[in-house]
């Protein structure tokens, strides 16, 4: 990469963190223009806010189970711990860039394997994950608009339709990946040029319709963690109904998807969750300390941890380029 790019990727970082933190504060003023942060939460129910921070522990246990099957389908000896090392180290790279797509970077994790491959697993786990936020929350999105907008009934099946010939396309897709190995065998990987293409789709050749079903049923089962663990949260603010919670969480991850304008979405989860939970006249302040207890404890808790095993590498790294120099 040369020295213009690096510096143009540095002023983007800079600009989509200058993005997350206005965002940030324009919804704090507006939201805390009558209340006090400190008094809000002095009333809230620790009971709740103490559920909520358990939950981190299953959303992480989700998340470790689903990466080491993905992990073992390319190879059943990959220990655990550093199922879990790479876990964390992905999350602090995903703490700072949008849509947590630092999270790719786990493979760097994996010095004695082949990291364009285990790269092309971790694609794998993002899109299962993204596949099943897009579905459950398109179709969350579809029922809030249409009844909660007086839109006309040929508008709403229209969108409908749409939303499920898209959605169908990509489940067939998702759900038969012999297609893709397939297409890999006919490729010309002969050729230096598209060597390292051939390396970073090898674990998915070994995919079978069956993996793929366990795959997506844990990224459903992570999404389920996730609404549960944020409707616990939402009761130390107010009283809130489960459905009314599952449908404008799932509403509001699946706009945070599609919306990675910001180093670790701040600003796009805590507004998404404002609006949509506004929609059943909850709260601004409890949606919007929900959605920051949320990225607190998911993502910065999480990154705290997984930073010391960033460091670690960059140091091993380091140390190891000056051994080189001196040989």
């Amino acid at each position: 990469m040369s020295t213009i790019q690096h510096r143009r990727l540095k002023y983007i970082w800079f600009l989509k963190l200058l993005v997350g933190l206005l965002l940030l504060y324009f919804l704090y003023r507006n939201i805390y223009q009558k209340h006090r942060l400190v008094e809000v939460f002095s009333s809230a129910s620790l009971k709740y806010l103490l559920l909520g921070f358990l939950f981190l522990f299953a959303n992480f246990f989700v998340q470790f189970i689903k990466w080491r099957y993905i992990l073992q389908t390319h190879d059943r000896h990959i220990p655990n711990s550093l199922v879990i090392k790479s876990l964390l180290f992905g999350v602090t790279l995903g703490f700072i860039t949008p849509g947590n797509l630092g999270e790719l970077a786990r493979a760097l994790y994996f010095k004695n394997y082949n990291r364009l491959v285990i790269t092309g697993l971790n694609v794998v786990d993002k899109v299962s994950g993204i596949l099943i936020f897009t579905t459950i929350g398109l179709f969350s999105l579809n029922y809030l608009f249409i009844s909660h907008f007086n839109w006309e009934s040929w508008v709403g099946i229209s969108l409908t339709m749409f939303n499920f010939l898209v959605l169908l396309i990509l489940w067939v897709l998702a759900l038969n990946p012999q297609w893709l190995s397939k297409l890999f065998e006919k490729l010309n990987w002969r050729t230096d040029k598209f060597q390292w293409l051939k390396n970073l789709f090898l674990g998915v050749q070994h995919l079978r319709r069956r993996d793929s079903l366990i795959i997506l049923t844990l990224s459903v089962i992570w999404l389920i963690v996730i609404i549960i663990q944020y409707h616990v949260i939402i009761l130390a603010f107010e009283k809130v109904n489960f459905t009314q919670s599952f449908l404008a969480v799932s509403a509001a991850l699946f706009t945070k998807v599609v919306l990675p304008i910001s180093i670790g979405d701040l600003g796009i989860r805590e507004g998404a969750t404002v609006y949509y939970y506004s929609l059943f006249a909850v709260s601004h302040t409890a949606a919007f300390n929900t959605a920051l207890l949320i990225f607190i404890i998911n993502f910065f808790v999480p990154a705290i941890i997984g930073s010391y095993f960033v460091f670690s590498l960059t140091w091993e790294n380091s140390k190891n380029k000056t051994a080189k120099g001196l040989s």
